[in-house]
Parts: C-alpha cells; sequence; structure tokens
C-alpha cells in the first residue's frame, strides 16, 4: 500500500509504536523488525501489537512497518509480520500477506486469530486523507487474512 508524503509525516508525528509506550519494560524491537520484515533493514514508521501490554506475559504479537520505496516521492509499502515469544526470546513465526491500512490498531488475539484495525480510503476520501476503518482477522496457523467490513 503507497502513502501519499503528507499522510505518512502525519501518521509518523502521531504514531508511537504500542511497545514502547504500553510499558517501559518492552525491548528496542527495531531490530527485530526490520531485519525481518524490510528488505532495506531500516523503516518510516514501525508498531508492535502484542498479545498482552505486560511484556512479562506476551507471547504473541504483530510486527508492522513502513518501508520506503525506493525511487518513490514519499510513498512506502506495509510489511506485516507475527511473532512468538520462546525460551530464546521473540521470533519471527512468518509474513502475513494482504492486510492494507495505516495507523493499525485494536488487535484482539484469540486462540485461533487475531484482529486488527487499518484506515483505508473511503469512497470520497483524497488519497492523502483515509478515513474508513477496516477490520482485518489473521489465522494464527495458516497466517491468512480476511477482511471482516
Amino acid at each position: 500500500m503507497r502513502l501519499s508524503a503528507l499522510l505518512f509525516a502525519l501518521m509518523c508525528a502521531i504514531s508511537v509504536p504500542p511497545a514502547k509506550g504500553q510499558h517501559s519494560e518492552w525491548p528496542d524491537l527495531d531490530q527485530l523488525l526490520f531485519s525481518t520484515l524490510t528488505a532495506s533493514g531500516t523503516a518510516e514508521a514501525s508498531f508492535w501489537l502484542p498479545d498482552q501490554a505486560d511484556p512479562a506475559a506476551a507471547t504473541r504479537a504483530l510486527g508492522i512497518v513502513y518501508e520506503h520505496i525506493p525511487g518513490s516521492a514519499g510513498n512506502t509499502s506495509i510489511a506485516v509480520g507475527l511473532f512468538q515469544r520462546t525460551t530464546a526470546g521473540w521470533g519471527f513465526v512468518g509474513p502475513v500477506e494482504n492486510v492494507f491500512g495505516h495507523l493499525p490498531s485494536d488487535a484482539t488475539f484469540g486462540p485461533t486469530h487475531v484482529e486488527l484495525t487499518t484506515i483505508m480510503p473511503g469512497p470520497d476520501d483524497p488519497r492523502c486523507c483515509p478515513t474508513l476503518p477496516v477490520r482485518w482477522r489473521i489465522s494464527l496457523a495458516s497466517r491468512t487474512v480476511q477482511r471482516l467490513n
């Protein structure tokens, strides 16, 4: 999904990765996210959506990064991955394809799936300013995605 420069600047200005804002004991997760979800090893913005706000209790998480598209005028792509905590730390389970949108939020984990909300362009929205909340369901077993609305 491509973002306009204006929307991306707004997104960066108002978003704080949940891992850093939820609890002071979260480690810096950028290296894990950037090394597994980007081609360049850097990103314009990243999000960590764990199953629990407490780092000691969290066992699963979605990681989301927005990476600059080389040669574009401020556009980014979205990459989503599923992560699992083991005794060795957080590990990458695999990519999640076909999630689109901006400002991921409201992740809820169930025994077989996780749901989250992103913001997409609505029917009359200018490209710069999406307003339509879209809910996604991701199977934890297959990492397949279903749009719910």
